[in-house]
Formats: structure tokens, C-alpha cells, sequence
């Protein structure tokens, strides 16, 4: 035989030999009632099993609810230090009552104010440094506003100056704002910080009702659904209804609201978040003036290294369940622990799975060998009569030759039965014709067998067979 083709049909077989070998295992972990019934203890096993399945549709709902997690901003809380200063330029130095005062000599005395800021308390600031997540210090803010309090009639123009957020303008670090003179300035920054998602400033009425000053609009809508469950102001008829009671009967001006009609309502009693004003004064006295006080501001980011995290916690896990995806439900398969380290934790899982389903398949066994001997031990001329009889129908079935009984066939009384005599005296006619057949060398023909004899309602009985 050629080498090539005889590797080539080794190739197709090993498929099947593969597929054979899986028929054989046993899939089967389950410990039927009836060994309960035998062996009380293995309760307990049907028990851990209700429990693996508890367990495995609790990392099952963990794992979609973290899935889900991803699709959501994930937000951090950080501190955004705030950090207020100025330069001077060219300011003129005290000197002597007689030294003359020159006018025109140098340039025009000016300052610089510095709005400037930067994170702080970084949980992992190499981490966040790799991945290039800081951001700029406009990026937190809506508008900045810096109000400049100097006589009008010297400095008519530019004591008032704002900053807008552009989509097209690309964030800085800080701000300057330059202008010309030679005595101390005071200053107010305004800024309002841009929150993602907007948050709003409650009125002092619904403040009072839910105790929350600022806050989303989904968590003041939360806040009124707590309020309305713990107070029981829902009506039982119609749960789309609330009925008000005092505190909100005297905000809402309504007996009785509807839930769609919520967000419309409250819409009027919620307004933007006040903006923060620090205050500063501009020195001209020295080269470089830093404010005593620097101010902290609570921002919340996106989080760079949460939804990393999932990601490979989800992924450690799918890996996990594909590798031991050949383990039955119920028998270890997704109950690894979540993060596990190693390849051969799946491996050692998938073995003892099969082990244990293995043993369950010994159990079996040896229970059907228990109740074969037991009935065997209580009735034994019967359980003969039974399994010979069951035997002979499995003989039947396997050689397929005949109808009849074998186990029938060989009694006397399957031979006393009416039919007997007529099918004897048909078989002996038959003899006879093939024999006289023989003789004449072929050449008479041979008249037709009479039918069989038939029982009641046409049935023909059935023919023994001889040997």
C-alpha cells in the first residue's frame, strides 16, 4: 500500500476515532433518586451541585452587569488645585526725596495675572502619566470671567474679561491676562465649572423637600422617587399617581400629579450651579506675587484605569469558560474564580469533572448489578423464567429469523396447539412434491402449496421452523 495514502486514510479516521472516544465518555452528573434512596449521603452531593448552579448564574449576571458596565462612563474623583498669581514689569523703585523724578525714561510699568491649575492625589500617577490622561485646565471649566477693579476714568477699557469653551479651540493650562499699571489691582475669577452630566442648583423649596442642593437631574428624580416610597404617597389604584402631601401639595400647587408629568415640574425649580469666585489682589511691589491660599476643587474624570480592568477581567473569564467549555453545566465549567492565575486550573477542573462523572457511571453500575442479584435472592425460579424469557427476545431480535418465541419453541405445549397437525401434513406435501420434482428431472410441474391454515379472524398461525 502507498505510504502517502495510507497516511491520508489514517488522517480521515482520526476524526472519527476522536468522535467515537467522545460518545464513550460519560456526560452524565447527576445521582438518580433511587441511589439517594440507597445512600442517604449522596444528598449532599445533589446539594453542592444546586448550589455550583447557583453560584455559576450569580458570575453569569456579575459578569453581563459588568458588560454593561463598559457602555457607561466611568467617572473618578479627583482634586483640581487652583493656583492664583502675578508678575510685574518694569515697575519704577522708591528713591531719595532728591533725586528728581524722570518722566518718559523706560517703558510703560505693567503686570500679569496667572489663573493656573493641576491635579492632585493621583491614585497611580505613573499609570496615569503612561497613558497621557491628564487634562488641560480649561477642559473643567465652562466659562472663566476675571472682573478687574481699577478706576474707570484712568483705565476705561479691558477691567472686564471671559473665556467660553469652543469645541473648536483647543484647551490650555492656564490664563494670563496682561494689562499696563503701576498700583495694586483687586481681582475676582469667576468660573464656572462644566459638569458632565449637567448638574443643577435646586431651589430652596424642593431643596428643603428632598435635602439635596445640587445635584443631576436623574439623581433629583431618584431622590422624589425615595421621597414618594417612604412616605407611601402612591396611589394604590393607580400607581401613575402621586398623591401630594403638604410639603409637596404647597410646591407643586396640585392635589395630585401623574409620574410622566415629574420631570416637566421640577424643571422650574432647578437652575444652574452657582459659579466660584476667588478673590485676589494684583501687587506691583514685587517681581513675583503668589496667593498665600491655593483652592482645591472636587472634579470627576474618567476613570483610564477601570474599564481596562474589566476588560481583561472579562476576557481572563471568557478564556477560562472556553477552555473548560467541554465541562457540563453544573460540574465546575464556569465556576472558576474570577482572575485565577495559571492555564492548568480550566485542565484540572475538566479532569475532575470527568472523574466525578466517571464514579457517578461506576454507581450505576453497581446498583443494577444490586438490584439483579437482590430480585435474583427473592424469587429465583421466577427471575430465571423472566431473564431466560427476556434473553430469547433479545436472540430473536439480534438474529431476526423468526416471529416466534424461541423461548416457546421450546416447551411441549407450543407443539400441542390445533394448528400442529395441518402445518405437519403442508410441510410433509411439500416434501413430497420437491422430491417427485427431483425425480422427474424437473420437467412435471409442480402444483402450488396450499395456503396456510389461518386462526380466528384470518390470522395464520405462525410456522415452526425445523432443523
Amino acid at each position: 500500500m502507498d505510504p502517502a495514502k495510507k497516511r491520508a486514510s489514517t488522517a480521515d479516521q482520526q476524526p472519527l476515532l476522536v468522535a467515537k472516544a467522545k460518545r464513550k465518555r460519560p456526560n452524565d452528573n447527576q445521582i438518580s433518586s433511587k441511589i439517594e434512596a440507597i445512600v442517604p449521603e449522596s444528598k449532599l452531593y445533589t446539594e453542592l451541585l444546586d448550589y455550583e448552579k447557583k453560584l455559576d448564574a450569580t458570575i453569569m449576571r456579575k459578569r453581563l452587569d459588568l458588560a454593561e458596565t463598559l457602555s457607561k462612563p466611568v467617572k473618578t474623583k479627583r482634586t483640581l488645585r487652583i493656583f492664583i498669581s502675578n508678575l510685574s514689569h518694569d515697575q519704577e523703585t522708591p528713591e531719595s526725596d532728591e533725586e528728581e523724578a524722570k518722566l518718559d525714561s523706560g517703558p510703560t510699568p505693567s503686570w500679569t495675572l496667572k489663573v493656573e491649575g493641576r491635579l492632585v492625589d493621583e491614585v497611580n500617577a505613573s499609570a496615569y502619566k503612561n497613558k497621557q490622561t491628564s487634562r488641560k485646565f480649561s477642559s473643567f471649566f465652562r466659562s472663566v470671567m476675571i472682573e478687574l477693579d481699577r478706576d474707570s476714568n484712568l483705565y476705561p477699557n479691558g477691567n472686564f474679561v471671559e473665556w467660553h469653551k469652543s469645541p473648536n479651540v483647543a484647551d490650555v493650562d492656564g490664563f494670563e491676562v496682561k494689562r499696563h499699571g503701576d498700583e495694586n489691582v483687586k481681582v475676582k475669577v469667576i468660573l464656572h465649572v462644566d459638569n458632565s452630566p449637567e448638574r443643577f442648583k435646586l431651589s430652596p423649596e424642593l431643596a428643603d423637600v428632598l435635602a439635596v442642593d445640587v445635584e443631576t437631574r436623574p439623581g433629583i428624580m431618584l431622590a422624589l422617587w425615595q421621597y414618594i416610597k417612604f412616605h407611601q404617597l402612591q396611589d394604590p389604584e393607580d400607581k401613575r399617581n402621586i398623591n401630594c402631601d403638604q410639603k409637596l401639595a404647597a410646591l407643586f400647587n396640585q392635589p395630585k400629579i401623574s409620574f410622566p408629568a415629574l420631570p416637566e415640574l421640577i424643571g422650574r425649580f432647578l437652575a444652574p450651579p452657582d459659579p466660584i469666585v476667588l478673590e485676589y489682589t494684583v501687587r506691583v511691589d514685587k517681581p513675583y506675587h503668589l496667593a498665600p491660599h491655593c483652592y482645591d476643587l472636587d472634579v470627576e474624570l474618567d476613570d483610564p484605569t477601570f474599564k481596562t480592568k474589566i476588560s481583561s477581567l472579562l476576557s481572563s473569564t471568557s478564556m477560562s469558560a472556553a477552555t473548560a467549555g467541554s465541562t457540563p453545566a453544573g460540574a465546575g465549567g464556569a465556576s472558576q474564580a474570577p482572575g485565577a492565575s495559571g492555564s492548568s486550573l480550566p485542565k484540572d477542573i475538566h479532569t475532575y469533572s470527568e472523574q466525578i462523572m466517571q464514579y457517578i457511571q461506576s454507581m450505576q453500575n453497581s446498583k443494577t448489578k444490586r438490584d439483579f442479584l437482590l430480585r435474583f435472592a427473592n424469587d429465583p425460579v421466577d427471575f430465571l423464567e423472566r431473564w431466560v424469557a427476556s434473553q430469547s427476545r433479545d436472540l430473536e431480535v439480534i438474529l431476526g429469523e423468526s416471529h416466534v418465541n424461541l423461548e416457546d419453541q421450546r416447551r411441549s405445549e407450543f407443539y400441542n396447539q390445533q394448528w400442529v397437525d395441518e402445518a405437519v401434513f403442508h410441510y410433509m406435501t411439500a416434501k413430497n412434491q420437491k422430491k417427485l420434482q427431483e425425480l422427474l428431472g424437473g420437467t412435471a410441474a409442480v402444483a402450488p402449496a396450499p395456503p396456510p391454515p389461518t386462526g380466528a379472524g384470518g390470522v395464520p398461525h405462525p410456522q415452526p421452523q425445523y432443523r
